[in-house]
């Protein structure tokens, strides 16, 4: 179990354009002392903490010692420690302090490897500066995780593929996969109220995750998560971009939903298609509020359905005197 600790804000000396972490985690106090005792006492048994939010290597080596030391109650329950953070700045003593706290996982952040992107959403680091500090932190001993978004300004399905193709070259321990969210009071809101920020198509921003994820797959990468936290001061906050509480849902049926398409189309069958598949998938197949059979409709199909014991993500098609057998990675574009 992952006892979660918000630091909002701590360590980030710079605001990225889209983020107000207060707002995300649903705390504006910086009380780290209060925080722990409200996360931890009630927890039995081991555990580890996850400190998330803020920036760790932002702050300095007697603050991140101080931070540790409230956790030296609970000491006998805490198994380790993982944080998130951004990639920089690097600094040797921070590094030697978190290996001495037994935290054994770090998420960074890199919502983009467009050096470009990255400047225009204020993140002061580069697409260089994050395989510099996924390189250090993994020669460290570190399990090291990375955090990719997808829908941002100036976005192209080309960064994408660079961000699978970085991805794959890096081998991360998990990735999760978050899609663009406009929250009020930050420049990104004030950019889409002037219409210089559009955001593209639910649809399109489906597509950039469902590559990633993928791709994620098809190399034995796991992703932990995709989509934002559920709750109701982010969904109040919410002006536009790609919150949906189901995110990581959608993303799987839409993938499922294109590749049943593809190898229907590759094998030219029209009409009364069946799909066999695992039962886990029929939701997949079926798409939210059966989105996915309407656009089957659409394109000639009309598709029933059959359960069996193939693996997940597998599904054999059949139409009339042909059959095909088909996976996931078909909806690969």
């Amino acid at each position: 179990m992952i006892v979660p600790v918000f630091l909002t804000h701590l360590g980030c000396h710079d605001r990225c354009i889209y983020c107000n972490q207060g707002y995300i985690t649903a705390r504006n106090d910086i009380d780290i002392r209060r925080l722990i005792e409200r996360s931890l006492p009630q927890k039995e048994g081991t555990y580890e903490v996850g400190l998330f939010g803020g920036n760790i290597f932002g702050l300095s080596p007697d603050v991140l010692k101080g931070i540790f030391g409230y956790f030296d109650d609970y000491r006998e329950n805490i198994t380790n420690f993982r944080i998130s953070t951004k990639p920089v700045p690097l600094n040797e003593e921070l590094i030697d302090i978190l290996r001495e706290q037994r935290v054994t996982v770090i998420e960074l952040g890199i919502p983009s490897f467009n050096n470009d992107i990255l400047r225009m959403l204020n993140r002061k680091h580069t697409a260089e500066d994050l395989l510099l500090a996924f390189h250090t932190l993994k020669d460290k001993g570190f399990q090291v995780a990375l955090q990719f978004m997808v829908g941002l300004p100036d976005e192209t399905f080309d960064d994408i593929r660079e961000t699978g193709a970085n991805m794959v070259r890096l081998k991360p321990h998990y990735i999760r996969i978050y899609p663009l969210a406009v929250l009020k009071e930050t420049p990104l809101h004030t950019l889409y109220q002037e219409k210089r920020f559009v955001p593209v198509e639910f649809r399109e921003v489906l597509e950039r995750a469902l590559y990633i994820y993928l791709n994620a797959l098809r190399h034995d990468i796991k992703v932990v998560k995709m989509g934002l936290t559920d709750n109701e001061i982010l969904k109040e906050r919410i002006v536009a971009g790609y919150y949906h509480p189901a995110f990581g849902y959608l993303v799987k049926s839409f993938g499922f939903y294109r590749a049943v398409l593809a190898v229907a189309e590759r094998e030219s069958m029209k009409g009364d298609v069946t799909v066999i598949l695992n039962k886990r998938d029929v939701t997949h197949l079926l798409g939210h509020r059966r989105d996915n059979m309407k656009g089957f409709e659409e394109h000639g199909l009309s598709i029933s359905r059959e359960e069996s014991d193939l693996p997940i993500g597998t599904f054999t098609l059949i139409n009339g005197p042909r059959q095909a057998e088909g996976t996931i990675f078909d909806a690969i574009p």
